[in-house]
């Protein structure tokens, strides 16, 4: 985290969300993240929408399952929750993300008191170099920029990409062979982390791995 406490603002929403209400906060545009395209980052949205959500669960539980189903960066997006449901054990809370005034996505957040699981289960981690063997994105866009043989649409792309505040800090493990004429595997490997300090609570640790995943 580098000492600081600051949450990035691309990764937060409580914290620079204003509160329209009980169940309703805003994120400003300037704190959007706009990849390679001009359009809002799905996975951001999910992130914060995961975030709006806890905000409306007061006891001790974390999110055990969300379902999505599915803007533009310049305005704010509203985010609207319902109080679906609080049980003994298991809240749902419902979430409309706006713009506009017209809903750019939807999700139901289910949550559940802490307590021990005997149930285990995920995949095998898969045999890759440790991050620090491997390059970061910028630094392999660097390395492309400097080939002479990459087009000059290509290179204006990746220039603007490079110059983009990233609050995810990305190695590929089989970064694609952009001069390669042949088939490549269609499954790429990555590490991932946080750039800064993105908080101590379980709904700011749990933002930045839903916003990864979309």
């Amino acid at each position: 985290a580098g000492g600081s406490q600051c949450l990035h603002p691309r990764l937060s929403c409580g914290d620079h969300g204003r509160p329209l209400g009980t169940v309703l906060q805003a994120q400003p545009g300037q704190h959007h993240w706009v990849p390679a395209t001009q359009h809002l980052f799905g996975g951001q949205i999910v992130g914060q929408a995961l975030v709006a959500a806890a905000h409306a669960v007061s006891r001790d539980e974390q999110v055990h399952s969300l379902h999505c189903y599915f803007g533009d960066p310049k305005v704010p997006v509203l985010y609207e929750v319902e109080r679906t449901r609080t049980g003994k054990s298991f809240s749902v809370r419902s979430v409309k993300a706006i713009q506009h005034g017209k809903p750019i996505f939807t999700c139901q957040a289910s949550f559940q008191l802490s307590q021990g699981s005997p149930v285990q289960h995920q995949f095998t981690m898969p045999t890759v170099p440790p991050p620090e063997e491997l390059l970061t994105q910028e630094e392999l866009i660097q390395k492309f920029l400097q080939n002479p043989n990459v087009a000059e649409g290509y290179r204006k792309r990746l220039t603007k990409i490079q110059a983009q505040d990233v609050p995810i800090d990305i190695k590929p493990v089989n970064p694609p062979d952009i001069f390669s004429l042949e088939p490549q595997e269609p499954k790429q490997l990555f590490w991932v982390r946080a750039r800064g300090y993105i908080g101590g609570k379980r709904p700011e640790l749990q933002t930045p791995r839903r916003s990864c995943s979309r």
